[in-house]
């Protein structure tokens, strides 16, 4: 697979895109795990966004490179199968190193509001 003219440009989007992909579910899973203090469900959604925006991706990718070449075509699908894999193990992996730190924020803020709760009950009586 050979990359010359606008199928190096393409492929360079296409990484891009999918590297996009693991940032926006990356952050879907740390913003909710701290809002809501549920991990596992929400490392699931994570992985499914992941999942399909990276099938979103590909499918793009079909419609451009099967015009262009069969090699692009099979080259881009090898890639973004490997990339799928590199980014949904990376996404799982960086979620449960941080879920400790994850769960304590989301425990402070409970705690937080507990005890704001606690205090605008007993400024009613």
């Amino acid at each position: 697979m050979t990359l010359e003219g606008s199928s190096s440009l393409a492929m360079i989007i296409f990484i891009i895109s999918i590297i996009i992909a693991l940032a926006a579910s990356y952050l879907y899973g740390w913003k909710m795990t701290e809002m809501t203090g549920w991990f596992g469900s929400h490392v699931f959604v994570a992985s499914v966004i992941n999942l399909f925006l990276w099938a979103c991706t590909i499918f793009i990718w079909f419609f451009y490179a099967f015009k262009v070449s069969v090699g692009l075509f099979f080259g881009g699908l090898m890639l973004g199968s490997v990339l799928l894999v590199i980014s949904e193990v990376a996404l799982i992996i960086t979620l449960f190193v941080r879920r400790d730190k994850l769960l304590e924020v989301y425990h402070e803020q409970a705690d937080s509001a507990s005890e704001a709760d606690k205090l605008s009950r007993r400024g009613e009586n």
